[in-house]
């Protein structure tokens, strides 16, 4: 295990400077975040194994694409006993490739503010903690800390994820595409690619029960509960019967959240917004065209839906 001394700590940003983007998500209780741009994957409910010898914060071993990567539980980096339960995010810096242990993807938020975290002993993995609106504080946990625990040296991306950064730059061996625009999440919906902004992901839902709308008629037919609110459902999709389950992308709108039934969940990618696109599109939910170099997605708002498949009235709130 690499000790890091609070003297090598690196000095914080300018405060002036925009915080990068991060996911969010939550282990017992307590809130985390990483930088987007050194999340590689996250995977859903896998199966663990224990470790087989007693190693600092290493809670468990997940075999991944052919090769070993020890987990760490977050609750662990703060004095709680580990668990090995839970989904894993692929944590990916210089030093190689950490699992973190999570129990909910709470979506991607952009901080209101970001500073570092002298209180935290070395060797903990964190190094910062951020402010982020509508949850409160999180501790940042990111590829400068990859090297406090063992990680392993190369991880290559699943299938899905692995050519979608061949193709647009992100993925291993890869330049960087940081300069290209704002980070969106991509997303597929009966078999195509769709993207939606970071400022519009409210959060992120996985294998999420349906429940029907009695007397429902038109579009919403379903709903989801979202933190003990009713959100209702929008599918692009219509698949008929309904699954009993899903995967949503939650998104905001004039008239409060809606949930964006998908197939499945990519990487996020910087995308540029094509501003010689027509502002109109046939297809539903549609407010633009967003570029990773020669690659196109269409972007979709919670405001495009909502007058597209809905029929609001986004000036008033009334829906049909």
């Amino acid at each position: 295990m690499t000790v890091h001394p609070a003297a090598d700590r690196p000095v914080p940003a300018d405060a002036a400077a925009p915080s990068p983007p991060v996911l969010v998500f939550e282990r017992r209780g307590q809130i985390y975040c990483c930088p987007t741009a050194d999340v590689l994957e996250i995977v859903e409910e896998p199966t663990l194994d224990p470790p087989g010898y007693p190693t600092p914060l290493v809670a468990a071993v997940l075999l991944h694409n052919g090769g070993f990567i020890p987990v760490v539980d977050p609750a662990n980096l703060f004095d709680a006993p580990p668990e090995r339960r839970g989904d894993v995010v692929l944590l990916h810096g210089p030093a190689g490739t950490v699992g973190l242990l999570a129990d909910s993807v709470l979506g991607f938020r952009q901080p209101t503010a970001f500073g570092s975290a002298p209180w935290i002993p070395p060797g903990r993995m964190c190094r910062a903690a951020a402010v982020i609106e509508g949850i409160g504080r999180a501790f940042v946990l990111a590829a400068d800390g990859v090297a406090d625990v063992p990680s392993a040296s190369h991880v290559v991306a699943s299938a899905a994820v692995a050519a979608l950064g061949r193709a647009h730059g992100t993925g291993e061996g890869a330049g960087s595409a940081a300069d290209d625009g704002p980070m969106h999440l991509i997303f597929t919906v009966d078999g195509r690619a769709y993207a939606a902004g970071y400022a519009d992901v409210r959060r992120i839902l996985y294998r999420q029960r349906l429940f029907r709308v009695p007397g429902a008629s038109g579009r919403i037919r379903c709903a989801v509960e979202v933190i003990g609110a009713v959100v209702p459902v929008l599918d692009l999709a219509e698949p008929d019967p309904l699954p009993e389950r899903a995967d949503f992308v939650v998104l905001s709108s004039s008239v409060g959240p809606l949930a964006l039934r998908v197939d499945a969940i990519l990487r996020p990618l910087p995308l540029r917004r094509d501003a010689t696109e027509p502002e109109w599109f046939p297809s539903p939910g549609i407010a633009g065209i967003g570029r990773q170099k020669d690659q196109a997605y269409s972007i979709i708002t919670g405001e495009a839906l909502l007058r597209d498949l809905v029929g609001a009235d986004a000036g008033t709130g009334a829906v049909a």
